[in-house]
């Protein structure tokens, strides 16, 4: 009876051992799980990324007839729902998944067309897991391919440049321009006191440095105004002037480039005079000297320079006047061609803003308000940060955090817009920005303030893992964001953080 009891709890023990042995057989074969999908279309690419419990390595291939492509993933098992995923403005007409091998997992995006592909890793950071990521590019060129990519590192003062503005008083000192309808203030006291104001809201955005061309009650010659900003390396200028006229009915804001005849005038003034130029196209890029080039060729080059000066400053002035239509009345909705001293740089993009009409007495009221002077210059740099993200300049905070998918926090609507465009120019899907704005259409408003959510792209520095050493002051000029808003962000009444814990970084550009 013994004996028997024996061989019973022997062979107990040995299935036993046998079950556990197969648990931890198939626990160590699914070495990851899929815990998530998500997908992401833009105007550009379409992105797949896969949330993963742990690192995996993967094969990517495609087939045709019908176009199909392919990921297998080692030691993995899927965990995530599929169903609820939107493939309607990608090329993916449908997604499905099976094991292979026993342990592997196979995907097959079955997609409309064939497509270029890139894929990669990304590294588990804070509260993000590891991530596999497909980028499909629907018939065009694709970037040079990664196999694996990790957290790109933060910008920093020396790698990545401020996009630097030129800010001008109109006016100034001895020169008072035109009075107040009621003689009350004069135009040189309004245009700085808006300039100021343009120049603060700069100080307080990531990416931007501002230069006042005049910070006092002095004058500074209509022709000295563009050399001072070219030798402060300016890539765009902006003059802020008041307007007046002899009626008091006239209203409105007007935005001024130089015109095309002006243009041509002065490339043959600046040839004719050329031996006495001693810097002529300078701007950020560099000099160049057309003293040592002959009128023919130095004529081209103005030509050249100079008409794409003129487009970008309509495009420009274009950007804040729909900034500006419904913070202020507009006279002239389009930009208008001017004869203007201060506008003839061949290589900076200037406009000069008429803020409105001191002789109109009720535009003149406000113009002198600090309230109003707040909103223009809100609306001014509104318009900028828009014209920047569209055409950023190389080597600039605001280029990196572009090509990184860094978004603004935030978009003002400008005439035109539309919020399915507003949605794919930062990249994010219609619904979550309705969602995140909670419209429940697609009307949107002239002036509206629409928050974007989250990143449009990798997002890469979306969070910090405190190390040991590191203040929140340093922390916050490591990502060139002000401390108040990284408090704001993490809910912090003070600037006491710990080791390990994990900050999120606000993207606003």
């Amino acid at each position: 009876m013994i004996i028997a009891l024996k061989k019973v709890l022997s062979g107990l023990q040995a299935h036993l051992a046998f079950l556990v042995m197969g648990l931890a057989w198939q626990m160590a074969a699914f070495a990851a799980t899929v815990e998530d999908v998500r997908i992401w279309s833009g105007q550009e690419h379409t992105r797949l990324v896969f949330d993963l419990s742990a690192e995996v390595t993967f094969n990517v291939f495609t087939l045709d007839s019908p176009d199909r492509l392919v990921v297998d993933i080692t030691n993995t098992r899927m965990n995530a729902s599929l169903a609820a995923l939107d493939f309607s403005a990608s090329p993916v007409n449908s997604i499905r998944t099976s094991p292979r091998d026993g342990t592997d997992l196979r995907v097959v995006l079955d997609l409309k067309n064939s497509i270029e592909h890139n894929s990669f890793t990304l590294d588990s950071t804070g509260s993000s897991l590891d991530r596999l990521v497909l980028d499909l590019f629907d018939g065009g060129s694709v970037p040079s391919a990664t196999t694996t990519a990790r957290t790109i590192p933060p910008p920093t003062q020396a790698d990545q440049r401020d996009i630097r503005v030129a800010i001008v008083a109109g006016h100034g000192g001895q020169d008072p321009g035109a009075p107040s309808y009621n003689r009350g203030f004069w135009e040189k006291d309004v245009t700085l006191d808006i300039a100021r104001a343009v120049e603060r809201r700069l100080e307080q955005t990531s990416g931007y440095e501002p230069v006042m061309i005049r910070d006092g009650d002095y004058s500074v010659e209509l022709k000295t105004r563009p050399i001072m900003a070219r030798e402060q390396r300016v890539d765009i200028y902006i003059s802020i002037h008041a307007d007046s006229y002899r009626g008091r009915s006239v209203q409105g804001v007007t935005i001024y480039a130089l015109s095309g005849e002006t243009a041509d005038r002065e490339n043959i003034r600046r040839i004719e005079q050329k031996e006495n130029q001693v810097d002529l196209l300078g701007g950020v890029a560099g000099d160049t000297r057309i003293s040592d080039v002959d009128d023919d060729l130095a004529l081209t080059l103005l030509d050249l320079s100079m008409a794409w000066s003129m487009e970008q400053s309509v495009t420009l002035g274009t950007h804040i006047l729909g900034t500006l239509d419904g913070v202020a009345r507009l006279r002239k909705d389009k930009v208008q061609g001017g004869n203007l001293w201060e506008l003839r740089s061949p290589d900076i993009p200037s406009i000069l803003i008429e803020t409105g009409y001191l002789s109109n007495p009720e535009e003149a009221e406000k113009l002198a308000s600090s309230r109003y002077q707040g909103a223009l210059a809100g609306a001014i740099v509104q318009g900028i940060q828009n014209y920047f993200y569209e055409r950023p300049p190389e080597g600039t905070l605001i280029a990196w955090q572009k090509e990184n998918g860094v978004v603004p926090d935030t978009y003002t609507v400008s005439r035109g817009d539309s919020l399915s465009e507003i949605a794919q120019r930062f990249g994010v899907t219609l619904n979550d920005l309705k969602a995140a704005n909670g419209l429940q259409s697609n009307v949107i408003r002239i002036g509206q303030s629409l928050t974007i959510p989250g990143f449009g792209g990798s997002g890469q520095i979306s969070e910090h893992r405190i190390a040991r050493g590191e203040t929140l002051s340093e922390i916050a000029q490591r990502y060139r964001v002000s401390l108040s808003s990284l408090r704001r962000m993490n809910n912090l009444a003070g600037d006491k953080i710990l080791i390990g814990q994990v900050l999120k970084i606000p993207t606003s550009i």
